[in-house]
């Protein structure tokens, strides 16, 4: 019974875990693609720039103000192609972080599939399971046995129908 309820509890984990592929992926790219200090330097650079530029006339310093403007703009589009740089990496992160959840759970399922391959999880009366019985007993082939493969199928089937009732 309780290796039912743990495979059972494996399946519906593996099942939330995709929905919360952006909070994982933002949680990991906070640690690892921070804005660096020449970035960050570039950013102070530019309000300071800015500031300045707010200060002056366009009229009467029309030449420093486009000076400033010239150099804001030089920044801006420097911080600009960095910030893509790192969108593109969250990009391929989540991707990573996608697969990986996927990976994770075949090599679980696989991994218990070959732990559980002569174990059943559970008896049932073979009557219950007549014409079925030995789809439900795989991989164990015991006759009236629960095995892995069917209730992994069950469970799923149950978990995506109660999420789709519920709206999850």
């Amino acid at each position: 019974m309780f290796l039912i309820v743990l495979i059972f509890m494996l399946e519906f984990a593996f099942s939330l875990l995709p929905k919360f592929v952006g909070e994982l992926t933002t949680m990991i790219a906070k640690l690892v693609f921070t804005a660096q200090n020449e970035e960050l330097n570039m950013r102070a650079e530019i309000k300071d720039l800015k500031d300045e530029q707010s200060n002056l006339s366009i009229t009467d310093d029309f030449a420093r103000y486009a000076r400033l403007q010239r150099k804001v703009d030089k920044l801006m589009a420097v911080v600009k192609e960095k910030g893509n740089e790192r969108k593109q990496k969250l990009s391929y992160l989540r991707m990573a972080v996608t697969v990986g959840i996927y990976v994770m759970h075949a090599v679980v399922f696989l991994l218990l599939m070959f732990l559980l391959r002569s174990e059943p999880l559970s008896y049932l009366p073979p009557e219950w399971l007549f014409p079925l019985g030995n789809f439900v007993a795989f991989p164990t082939g015991a006759e009236g046995a629960v095995g892995l493969g069917c209730w992994v199928i069950v469970s799923n089937s149950v978990i995506h129908r109660v999420r789709g009732l519920v709206g999850v």
